[in-house]
């Protein structure tokens, strides 16, 4: 019998990696630790993205589960963000995922309503919502035999639209399409998570979520074996989950295989349990011609119990995972999960630091 999530005790991590940006009061750095929303790694380099900024962060392996030695990549030296901070926006990178020599990302393509003060009226909320052009981004950095980026590339953007070609592609998906005008804290568009192989590449969904059925995009990339910066969207079509109600936070291709371990979480705003889950063969699945009367529900393995769903004490950080990577670790397979939000006691020690939790994956 196929075991259900209310099979699983709580786990605990088996180890933890101690990440550090840089000395402490850098307030920079410290705001990107305590907003980490994905993570990749590839020949003893982590790379960490986030909410903040236009840029990414490559870290070395200093030893003992200790990763620092930080370097800054600003994604507008490689065509992926672009203008002014505050006319274009943060690239509120969501996902980021390796495939041989790619490095490839995605920000979250969401709208945001603003947040109101305690001394204003809610309600006021409701005629600000704002968009930062820069998260429209899905593209790739290409790196060199020595793991540092050289050229990007990128999904066509249109300027005068201010989006790019997936967001223009979901305008004609009936599902979809209503909630490309919803904040992404309101149920609407909020993509977070991305695996990759080959051509083909998988985006999962925060939102919108749909009567407790979690999206992912499979897309299929044109442009890659050029030179020129941009990439087209060849094909795309919806995948449909059964997660117990739950969103997808982050993506993470199991070595040596087509599965996807599945980062899922509560959507919206809510607090809730999350879980790992394994999506068998997602890589490998026949791709099938969309039809909008017949919708396939396809469902996965649940793995680990990895928050109990409970909230933060306030101002004392509340641990919610975010980011998600796999790698061998001392014969087994690890799940690494970052935080967003992460409690005083996952950033204490001297520096702007973090830690990542290591799960061991079931056999």
């Amino acid at each position: 019998m196929a075991l259900t999530e209310a099979d699983l005790p709580l786990a605990s991590s088996a180890v933890q990696r101690v990440l550090e940006l840089g000395v402490s009061g850098d307030k920079d750095q410290e705001k990107f630790l305590g907003n980490l929303s994905a993570l990749a790694s590839r020949n003893g380099d982590l790379w960490l993205g986030g909410d903040e900024g236009n840029s990414l962060y490559q870290l070395k392996d200093v030893g003992e589960e200790h990763y620092g030695d930080p370097i800054e990549v600003d994604l507008k030296d490689y065509g992926l963000a672009d203008g002014d901070d505050d006319e274009d926006g943060e690239s509120d990178i969501e996902g980021l995922a390796f495939d041989g020599d790619r490095l490839w990302l995605v920000g979250s393509h969401s709208l945001r309503r603003r947040k109101h003060d305690e001394n204003e009226n809610p309600l006021r909320l409701y005629s600000k919502k704002k968009q930062s052009t820069n998260a429209h981004v899905l593209g790739c950095l290409r790196l060199d035999e020595n793991g540092q980026p050289v050229a990007g590339q990128r999904l066509a953007f249109d300027s005068e639209a201010r989006c790019d070609a997936l967001t223009h592609a979901l305008e004609d998906d009936p599902l979809i399409s209503p909630f490309l005008s919803t904040p992404s804290k309101e149920n609407g568009l909020d993509i977070e998570g991305i695996a990759a192989r080959g051509s083909r590449v998988l985006v999962g969904l925060r939102g919108p979520i749909l009567r407790g059925i979690a999206l992912v995009l499979d897309l299929q990339m044109g442009g890659l074996d050029g030179d020129g910066p941009t990439l087209t969207l060849d094909d795309h079509h919806v995948r449909y989950l059964s997660i117990g109600g739950l969103a997808v936070r982050d993506l993470a291709v199991v070595p040596g295989s087509d599965d996807v371990l599945i980062l899922a979480g509560p959507t919206m705003t809510q607090v809730g349990p999350c879980f790992i889950y394994r999506w068998g063969k997602a890589l490998s699945a026949a791709r099938k011609e969309p039809d909008p009367d017949v919708i396939t529900l396809e469902t996965v393995e649940p793995l680990l119990w990895i928050r109990d769903g409970r909230s933060g004490k306030a101002k004392e950080g509340s641990d919610k995972p975010e980011g998600l990577e796999v790698q061998p670790h001392g014969g087994r397979l690890l799940a690494w999960v970052a935080y967003d939000d992460p409690t005083k006691a996952r950033r204490k020690g001297k520096g702007a630091r973090t830690r990542l939790d290591g799960f061991v994956l079931p056999e």
